[in-house]
């Protein structure tokens, strides 16, 4: 009976053990989801008109509005730290607008920023609805950006206004299209060689995607750098095998170069591991 009853007793403080140490998981995971990293540096840019060298961008994507609180108090903390440092641009990759019900708050953060040359911004999937997820319901947000002063591109380009006769086109890939429309799109922009072209999309573009011809640097977002990663032989893996190599940071593409953010807020769970959320002003050089 004294061997029954301490088995027991040994089982009851393992459970008990576990339950803790799975409760501190999850409470560090649920801070580091809120743990923004700020990030502040130089990007090399073949190509880049000498004009244009020292132009800030401050990147931000898949804040996710409306689906955790956390996401919100994230990207407050993200436009907190970015207000005072007046970058020139903004770019917003996918997946940053949900339910329109849900996204006037972000929307609200949003228009705080008051960059000199303007806010743009593409779709994500989940922009039209588009999830695994058993809530998802398809839906338009294209109507929201403008009141926040956000250009939205649908496989449409922008030229920004001349410095030292040189000009900067910005372009954004659609999501449901894929940036089928893009070439069409550039066409005006590309005789004899054309005007210093970039782009935004959601998913990182493959290297070898028609696009890679068309841009010198692409900016995008879609991985949240994993968002739940685990330690292996390997490295750090991310639980979701598909997400692909390109998980965050600064990649060769084509003869250009791929930005991607690890994003701003969660999706699934209001929880990351290993990999925090990201905002980034690059300044061109």
């Amino acid at each position: 009976m004294k061997d029954r009853s301490n088995r027991g007793s040994l089982s009851r403080a393992a459970l008990r053990w576990g339950a803790a140490a799975g409760g501190a998981a999850a409470a560090y995971m649920a801070f580091e989801a809120q743990w923004v990293r700020c990030i502040q540096a130089d990007l090399a840019v073949p190509g880049l008109p000498r004009a244009w060298s020292g132009l800030t961008i401050l990147h931000l994507s898949d804040v996710h509005a409306g689906v955790f609180p956390s996401n919100e108090r994230s990207l407050r903390r993200a436009v907190d730290w970015a207000l005072p440092l007046k970058p020139d641009l903004v770019f917003l990759t996918g997946d940053v607008l949900g339910d329109p019900r849900y996204s006037e708050a972000c929307l609200r953060i949003l228009a705080q920023l008051e960059p000199p040359l303007g806010k743009f911004a593409v779709t994500g999937n989940h922009e039209f609805g588009i999830s695994k997820g058993p809530l998802a319901r398809v839906r338009r947000t294209d109507h929201l950006w403008a009141p926040s002063g956000v250009t939205l591109l649908r496989d449409g380009c922008v030229p920004l206004p001349a410095r030292d006769r040189s000009t900067i086109v910005i372009c954004g890939a659609d999501y449901l299209t894929g940036g089928f429309g893009l070439p069409e799109a550039v066409a005006p922009f590309a005789r004899g060689g054309g005007p210093f072209r970039l782009l935004l999309a959601h998913e990182p573009p493959a290297a070898e995607s028609p696009l890679s011809e068309l841009f010198s640097l692409v900016f995008a977002g879609h991985t949240h750098g994993g968002q739940l990663r685990i330690p292996t032989g390997r490295g750090l893996l991310p639980l979701n095998a598909q997400e692909g190599d390109h998980l965050g940071g600064v990649y060769k593409w084509g003869h250009g170069v791929l930005v991607v953010s690890r994003g701003i807020g969660t999706s699934f769970v209001p929880l990351r591991l290993f990999t925090r959320p990201e905002a980034a002003l690059w300044r061109l050089v």
